[in-house]
């Protein structure tokens, strides 16, 4: 085991006030960037995030928010109950971003297919995901999901690298996503600092610094990337130049 969860819990209340405002800067980040994953969506008719990252998203908070007992009744700690309440509004905003996938991925990825054979091989492929979600949650022994949070958030990155270099353009991405998710990560490793040795392991720390310089590498990568036509055509206009 990589923590006691009860022994966690007492240290997050031994120094709440830094596990706090960590926590507020990793959940603030978060709605951040499901936001603009939202606008981007809109903005650009094209899916943010591939769905191998938003399906793992969604069934990770989806199996969270469904775990209240073991949140309310058995753990009855104020931390998880309030992860338990934002949780609730992630999971609205990530399914939706599934339902978007299903409305602006057909075209793109299975133009073969029809509208409904398409929805429904989404919805099976969340389930899958869910499912192996879940073998991986059961394998970590990570009751209170202090590993699990950092991971779901890691796990954007090297999607969005392999939807930068396919599209070869920003569309569907932005440097706010990522400099979000760079946030997420840094939030994390400070708040479970205080909260068992196992995150002050070097182990941890380099995962940490591995995510965050995958984030800045996808910087680095958006940088040298056109921007998606609609991007342009609004600078143009802004600059007075129509095109």
């Amino acid at each position: 085991m990589t923590y006691d969860p009860q022994l966690a819990l007492q240290s997050i209340d031994q120094n709440v006030l830094f596990v706090l405002l960590f926590f507020a800067g990793a959940a603030g980040a978060t709605f951040v960037f499901l936001i603009e994953s939202f606008r981007l969506t809109r903005l650009h008719a094209a899916y943010s995030a591939p769905l191998a990252a938003v399906g793992w998203f969604a069934m990770h908070d989806l199996i969270f928010v469904l775990q209240y007992d073991l949140w309310f009744n058995v753990y009855d700690h104020w931390w998880v109950k309030a992860w338990w309440v934002a949780l609730v509004f992630t999971t609205a905003i990530e399914i939706t971003l599934v339902g978007m996938f299903i409305k602006y991925g057909r075209e793109e990825l299975a133009p073969w297919a029809t509208p409904q054979q398409f929805a429904g091989l989404v919805c099976l492929c969340t389930l899958a995901i869910g499912v192996l979600w879940y073998l991986v949650k059961v394998a970590l022994v990570d009751d209170l999901y202090l590993i699990s949070f950092p991971i779901t958030a890691f796990w954007a990155m090297p999607f969005s690298t392999a939807l930068m270099l396919r599209r070869q353009s920003r569309r569907g991405q932005s440097y706010l996503l990522e400099y979000s998710n760079m946030c997420i990560m840094l939030s994390f490793q400070g708040a479970l600092w205080f909260v068992d040795p196992f995150f002050r392991s070097p182990v941890f720390i380099a995962f940490t610094a591995m995510a965050v310089s995958w984030g800045a590498m996808n910087v680095w990568i958006l940088s040298r990337l056109p921007a998606h036509a609609l991007e342009q055509k609004n600078a143009g206009q802004v600059g007075g130049v129509h095109r």
